[in-house]
């Protein structure tokens, strides 16, 4: 397995691993197990798929991957690499319009897609299935790319950031050294599969010869159900995203086997608490620059009482904060915009020159410096605070969002004149309120939106306006909207039935929308992490045991009333 390539790269360092730990369970998912040789044979049988393929050649050929959370997909990725390829991971969860708009930009040459996914590949784009007969694994060099990230676009569409494998391996080498993962030790992987954290826990597990442990996808926003599966699975390391990381804070009782917590993703407002069992590190980075570009130290320790720091630059990056001139900030307390450099470095947007050259730009000596678009300052201690997005784009529980690529979907619906979304920071990771003028009813402009749009990118508030306010240059007035009350003042609530008023308590505190019997939880301002939050709190108030996938399966107040009923009376 070794000699594959010549200098080092994640393929290299697994392909290590496996020779001398073949026997250790790599990665386990439910009931299923695979060991590192194991893991390694059947991803070689996925590179000879891929290899054969019509029009395959070795070297900057993307494939897409389609798979559900689970071993299968963690295979498939292994297998592009071991073809000479990229990989492209693609949610199942995506809605139909968003990934044929991805497929559509990143051209993949064939599509690996789990059985019973394929239908959702559009025409025209070969689907593999990864079944074959095995092949000697491609030549892997540092230059060529790893995988391919697709993000919110400023310009109103999605954009692929192509990350290279000396960027990937660079970060493997420093998360081994600096949190000590290896053999023995069990990282569970909680991030969403269209999150490039995902990236992160996945090869910096299986490069350390550490076992991956791979939970239900429904547990992934339910804090309860992920401090119970660490404490089941014997986790020891794991990253949350920055909500969650704040939620299993707040627990009486964190999962005591827990060593490593590492979160990221979103602006940390609280640090662990006094007693917290497990070594807390805070990340920054943008999918730019790999997934992290820099790290706290453990925040249980040397806490200053205000917001957490993100921490230094890791082993590979550099940073510089810069003025509006563009002269270097050094001095702590002065906010700029941060410029990132390094091994870190993304090789850019695919297929967009233009944007590659502008967004990495080269200084008088020919470094390339990202221009990240967040404002920081030093501390006095040396360490970097976040202090602000620079531009539209806001973060929504770990995803980072252009306000203008859902003004543009809405823009798109007949009978829409004007559109407007705004971000609303809360203790759930932010939620949005879009604002429209015309003819178009909200919720048709839902219906339109979820076909086009990953789910973090839903407004919670959809509202209709007679005109839009504006400020006295003409612009719209942000702020305006964002007074504007959430509940429209004029509809007549249908009677409640007795559990259904008490449910509408809870939906009406966590969402500010006030629901009728008919109205689901995810379209009156309702998502994830605080569906969790309202199972939570339906068990408390009605002593009954009802799990997180019954919000999701029964949506509506009414039908989800009638599940606690049958909970309550089960309980009898």
């Amino acid at each position: 397995m070794q000699g594959i390539v010549k200098e080092r790269t994640v393929v290299r360092m697994l392909g290590e691993i496996a020779d001398a730990h073949p026997d250790a369970v790599a990665v386990e998912c439910g009931g299923r197990k695979l060991t590192y040789r194991e893991l390694w044979e059947e991803a070689v049988s996925v590179a000879g798929c891929i290899r054969q393929a019509e029009g395959h050649r070795d070297g900057s050929l993307l494939v897409g991957v389609l798979f559900d959370r689970g071993i299968d997909g963690v295979v498939a990725q292994l297998g592009t690499w071991l073809a000479g390829s990229a990989y492209l991971p693609l949610d199942p969860a995506l809605p139909g319009g968003r990934l044929e708009s991805i497929l559509r930009d990143a051209r993949p040459a064939a599509v690996l897609a789990q059985h019973g996914l394929a239908a959702r590949v559009p025409a025209g784009i070969p689907v593999l299935d990864g079944t074959g007969p095995g092949a000697d694994p491609v030549l892997v060099t540092p230059a060529e790319p790893a995988y391919v990230i697709y993000t919110s676009g400023s310009t109103g569409a999605p954009k692929g950031v192509e990350v290279g494998h000396t960027g990937l391996a660079n970060l493997m080498s420093w998360h081994r050294e600096t949190y000590g993962t290896r053999p023995g030790v069990r990282v569970g992987a909680f991030a969403g599969l269209g999150f490039d954290a995902t990236v992160w826990e996945v090869w910096a597990a299986l490069t350390s010869g550490a076992t991956l442990v791979l939970p239900n996808e429904r547990i992934l926003v339910d804090i309860a159900a992920i401090a119970a599966f660490i404490e089941q699975n014997a986790i020891t390391h794991c990253f949350l995203s920055t909500p969650l990381a704040e939620q299993l804070f707040a627990l009486p009782a964190p999962p005591a086997g827990l060593a490593v917590l590492l979160t990221g993703g979103d602006r940390l407002r609280v640090g662990p608490p006094a007693g917290f069992p497990a070594a807390v590190f805070n990340h920054y980075g943008p999918t730019e620059a790999t997934v992290v570009t820099t790290a706290s130290r453990d925040l249980r320790r040397g806490s200053t009482g205000g917001a957490p720091v993100i921490g230094r630059p890791i082993t590979g990056a550099k940073v510089r904060l810069v003025d509006a001139g563009g002269a270097e900030i050094t001095e702590p307390g002065v906010p700029g915009t941060l410029l990132i450099g390094g091994d870190v470095l993304a090789l850019g947007y695919r297929g967009d020159p233009e944007l590659t050259g502008r967004k990495f730009a080269a200084d008088q000596d020919g470094n390339r410096w990202y221009d990240s678009g967040d404002i920081c300052r030093w501390t006095a201690g040396g360490e970097l605070e976040f202090v602000e997005r620079r531009d539209a784009q806001v973060s929504i529980r770990g995803h980072r969002v252009e306000l203008s690529e859902i003004e543009r979907e809405m823009l798109a619906v007949p009978g829409v004149q004007q559109a407007a979304v705004v971000h609303v920071p809360d203790e759930d990771g932010g939620s949005l309120r879009a604002f429209h003028c015309g003819e178009a009813e909200p919720g048709g402009i839902r219906a339109a939106l979820t076909d086009r749009l990953p789910a973090y990118m839903l407004p919670a508030v959809l509202r209709q306006l007679d005109a839009m306010p504006l400020t006295p240059n003409g612009k719209i007035d942000v702020m305006a909207l964002l007074n504007i009350p959430v509940e429209a003042a004029a509809a007549e609530h249908a009677p409640l039935g007795a559990t259904e008023a008490r449910i509408a308590e809870i939906w009406y505190e966590l969402t500010g929308n006030r629901p009728r019997p008919e109205d689901s939880f995810f379209e009156i301002g309702g998502h994830s992490l605080i569906a969790a939050r309202a199972v939570s709190r339906t068990r408390e108030l009605f002593g009954v045991k009802i799990g997180l996938q019954v919000i999701f399966n029964n949506p509506v107040l009414a039908a989800f009333s009638a599940k606690v009923d049958e909970a309550v009376r089960s309980a009898e």
